[in-house]
C-alpha cells in the first residue's frame, strides 16, 4: 500500500488531486494549516496532519512513513527550504512539486524569483523529485480566472481589454493537471525532470471572451485600454467583479505558451482545449441554475 502526503489539499488543485487518490489501495494524508475546513477530506477517508510549511520539524514528522509526497501548496511563499529539508530528513521515496509556468515571464512578477530559486533548491536536493509547471488553471467555481470571467460576462455588457488582447495563453483544465500530478508520482522516467503543463491549443484573451460569450449567448462591447491607462480602468472594473490585478493585466500582453511535448510523452498528458474545458466548466453553472 502506498502512503501519500499532500500539501495544499484544501486548495483548488489539491481538491482534484485528492479525489484521484483514495480507493486505489492507497493511504492518503493531508497536511493542512490550523483552522482549515477538513470535513470533506475526512469523508474521503483522508487522515489530517495539522501544521505550517515554515515549521520543517512538524512537516518532517508528518512525512514519517510516507512513500510519496505531493507538494501542491504554492512554492511562491518562500517555504521551499523548509519543505525540502523536511523531505530529506524524512526519507520519503518520491516527491512531486507543483510550480508555475509564471517562471517564464519577462515581467518583474513578485513571486518569479521565489519560484525559480525554489526549483533550483529542489533540483539540488538529492530527492527523487518531479516538478510540474502548469499555466493558468481553470475548471470550476473555485478557479480565480475563467470562472470570474464567466460570471462577469453573464452580468455586464462591456469588458476592458489591456492592449490588443491578442497575446497567446494556454489555460489548462484542472482535472488534466490533477491527473498529471498523480501520474508523475508513479512514473520512474519522470524522476529528476521538469514538465510544463498547458492546454491543448494556445488561445488569445479576445478569443476566450468570444468563446465564453458564444456559449452564454451573450454579446459584449470590448473596450481596448492602452497599457499605461490600465491601472485606472481596472480599479473600476475590479469593483464590478472583474478581478484583474495590475500584474495580471500586464501579463495579458505577454505570450504565455509552453511546450508540453515532454509531458505528453512521459506522463501521457492529453489536455483539453479551451472549448472542451469550458464546456466542462459550464456544467457547474448549469447545475447551479437547476
Amino acid at each position: 500500500m502506498t502512503t501519500f502526503l499532500v500539501t495544499g489539499a484544501t486548495g483548488f488543485l489539491g481538491e482534484h488531486v485528492i479525489r484521484r487518490l483514495p480507493g486505489s489501495g492507497s493511504k492518503v494524508l493531508a497536511f493542512v494549516r490550523p483552522g482549515s475546513r477538513t470535513e470533506w477530506l475526512e469523508r474521503y477517508g483522508v487522515e489530517i496532519r495539522v501544521g505550517d510549511l515554515s515549521h520543517r520539524a512538524v512537516l518532517a514528522h508528518a512525512l514519517q512513513g510516507v512513500d510519496v509526497f505531493l507538494n501542491i501548496a504554492s512554492l511562491g511563499f518562500g517555504h521551499a527550504a523548509d519543505i525540502v529539508a523536511a523531505s530529506q530528513s524524512s526519507g520519503v521515496e518520491r516527491t512531486v512539486f507543483v510550480s508555475s509556468a509564471s517562471v517564464f515571464t519577462r515581467l518583474p512578477a513578485a513571486t518569479k524569483d521565489v519560484r525559480v530559486q525554489a526549483e533550483k533548491l529542489i533540483a539540488k536536493s538529492g530527492l527523487n523529485y518531479t516538478i510540474l509547471r502548469p499555466t493558468m488553471i481553470y475548471g470550476s467555481p473555485r478557479d480565480r480566472n475563467v470562472w470570474r470571467l464567466i460570471c462577469y460576462l453573464r452580468r455586464w455588457p462591456v469588458i476592458p481589454i489591456v492592449g490588443r488582447g491578442d497575446a497567446l495563453q494556454q489555460p489548462v483544465f484542472v482535472e488534466d493537471v490533477a491527473r498529471a500530478v498523480v501520474q508523475a508520482s508513479s512514473t520512474e522516467n519522470a524522476i529528476g525532470k521538469v514538465y510544463n503543463l498547458g492546454g491543448a491549443t494556445p488561445i488569445s484573451f479576445v478569443q476566450m471572451i468570444d468563446i465564453v460569450c458564444e456559449r452564454l449567448q451573450r454579446s459584449v462591447v470590448k473596450v481596448y485600454v492602452a497599457p499605461r491607462l490600465a491601472r485606472a480602468f481596472l480599479s473600476v472594473f475590479f469593483r464590478l467583479g472583474l478581478r484583474i490585478t495590475p500584474e495580471q493585466a500586464a501579463r495579458i500582453e505577454e505570450d504565455k505558451v509552453v511546450d508540453i511535448n515532454a509531458a505528453v510523452t512521459d506522463l501521457h498528458f492529453t489536455p483539453l482545449d479551451f472549448n472542451h474545458g469550458l464546456e466542462r466548466e459550464l456544467q457547474w453553472l448549469n447545475s447551479e441554475q437547476l
